[in-house]
Order: C-alpha cells, then sequence, then structure tokens
C-alpha cells in the first residue's frame, strides 16, 4: 500500500469483486507496482493504470491532475458512452482472463513510456542541431529508436518522443500492416497483438512497405511529416471522433495531439501526418523588437 508522500509507480484499484481484486494484486506486485486501493492516499505517486468499476466510479474525482500523465485508464462499466477518456471501457461482466489481457497491455504501454523517458534522459543529443532530414522504418523496434533519436532535438523530448512513437506506430500497424482498429481491440484483448504484428512483418503483401519520415526545423517550429505505404485508415476514430462504446479506445493519437505536439494533422486518407512543435512562441513583431 502506497503512502502518502511517496513517489511510486502504482496501481489504483477501485473493484468489488475479491477475486479481481486478487489477481490484479498479484500481477501488480509481481510487476513492482504499489497497489492502491480505496481513498486516494495523498502525496505524489507516479500513477501508471487506474482500474474502477461501477460502484468506484467516483473515486476518479479525488485524483490529482499532476498525476499520471500517460496513465491508462481501465473502466468495467454496464454503460461506456460516457467514458470517452478512458483506454479500455469494458462490460463489467468481462471475464478475469479478458482482464488480465487489458491489465498486461496497459502495462506494456506504461513500460514503452517510461523506457523512452528514461533513454531520452540518459542520452546526449548528437543531432542536436538538425535542420532537415529523411528517414524510414518498418519495425515496431525501428520506430522505438527513430522517435527516441529525434525526440532529442526536440523541446519537451520526454514528451515527444512518446508522442512521435504512438504515431510512428499507428503508420506501421494501421498504414503499412493494415490492422484496423477493430482488429487491434480483439488483439489486445487476448494478448497476440505483436505477435500479429511480427507475423505480418514477414508476409509477402506488406515486407516491402515502409515509413518514411521527414524532419524539418524552421525559424519558430519544428515539423514531422510522417508517410506510410498503405491504402489509409481511419484516423477520425482514432482521433476520438467515432469511439466504439466497449473495448480499446485507440486513444494513442491523442496522446500525441495533448502531451507532445501543438498540433497533429491527417492528410488525404490518412497515410500522411504532419506533427507541428512550435519552439518560439513569439509573433514575428515581438521578435523583430
Amino acid at each position: 500500500m502506497t503512502r502518502p508522500g511517496m513517489s511510486k509507480h502504482a496501481i489504483w484499484l477501485g473493484l468489488s469483486d475479491q477475486t479481481r481484486i486478487d489477481a490484479l494484486n498479484r500481477l501488480a506486485q509481481a510487476d513492482g507496482l504499489h497497489v492502491i486501493m480505496g481513498d486516494w492516499p495523498g502525496g505524489h505517486v507516479d500513477l501508471d493504470i487506474i482500474i474502477l468499476d461501477d460502484a468506484h466510479l467516483s473515486l476518479r474525482d479525488q485524483l490529482p491532475s499532476e498525476n499520471g500523465e500517460a496513465c491508462q485508464l481501465i473502466i468495467l462499466a454496464a454503460d461506456h458512452k460516457s467514458w470517452t477518456d478512458a483506454d479500455f471501457a469494458l462490460p463489467d461482466t468481462v471475464s478475469l482472463e479478458t482482464l488480465t489481457s487489458v491489465y498486461r497491455a496497459a502495462r506494456d504501454f506504461q513500460h514503452q513510456v517510461s523506457g523512452l523517458r528514461r533513454e531520452v534522459a540518459q542520452r546526449k543529443s548528437a543531432i542536436g542541431t538538425i535542420q532537415s532530414g529523411k528517414f524510414s522504418l518498418r519495425t515496431l523496434e525501428e520506430a522505438r529508436n527513430l522517435a527516441t533519436m529525434l525526440a532529442l532535438a526536440c523541446p519537451r523530448s520526454d514528451m515527444v518522443a512518446v508522442g512521435l512513437q504512438e504515431l510512428l506506430i499507428n503508420a506501421v500497424e494501421h498504414g503499412n500492416l493494415e490492422i484496423t482498429g477493430s482488429y487491434k481491440q480483439e488483439l489486445l484483448m487476448n494478448g497476440g497483438w505483436r505477435r500479429e504484428i511480427e507475423d505480418r512483418l514477414e508476409m509477402p503483401l506488406y515486407a516491402d512497405r515502409e515509413v518514411i519520415v521527414s524532419f524539418s526545423r524552421g525559424h519558430r517550429m519544428i515539423s514531422i511529416t510522417i508517410q506510410d505505404d498503405g491504402p489509409g485508415f481511419d484516423h477520425e476514430a482514432l482521433l476520438g471522433r467515432d469511439m466504439p462504446t466497449a473495448g480499446y479506445r485507440g486513444r494513442g493519437i491523442a496522446l500525441a495531439r495533448d502531451l507532445a505536439f501543438d498540433s497533429v494533422t491527417y492528410m488525404g486518407t490518412g497515410n500522411i501526418v504532419e506533427a507541428i512543435l512550435v519552439t518560439d512562441t513569439k509573433t514575428p513583431d515581438q521578435a523583430a523588437q
């Protein structure tokens, strides 16, 4: 149990079912997470995951706004329509097996976030003065490496790394590999997402497809354009305008937009996206003074 004043990576459980509590408690402790149950204990906590059922939804009102920038929210409720900010909205009758798979997907995301931020903090940029460049990638590992490298040349580099990786993963999985949002939801909920990515990368239909990334630094902003070789995908749904009522909510693009970039704009059929990072907020008249 986390006490006030402690800074720990934690999971917050608001659940009524003791079987679920016991299973998630064991998983979380094995992963090195401190488990918070009941009321918010106070103090600073790096909150990675929140899991709440119908009877405990009001606990979210106790959460301080500064906790958990990329926190994964899992809601178990009969009515999901009002929970558009949830990363996973599951029926309250969901099986323990599915809930465990969803926990692991949320935990995997947090491992990626913390790993990226740690890498950015530990490395010194060799390209801090880069003005422009073009890069190509195919795999999730290459997406992670490029996100880290380009983020080092940007302000707010830790969050840029996280947001840029989300955009690159979308280009690989939804663009080049043509994994739909509904199929990704199924894969995440049964634990098969990463294996499906690896299998499709070897298929002749997708093996030659690349993601091209263009980096450009201007006087007042940085532009990163990402283009994949796929036919496009439903980016409107992934931006939350057509959010499914249940399952995985696909908030990666919204995360990139809200935490990392000043704007994220998809073009055409969705196989091109431009992310903008403003580096100088002065107006031209102010800059001339």
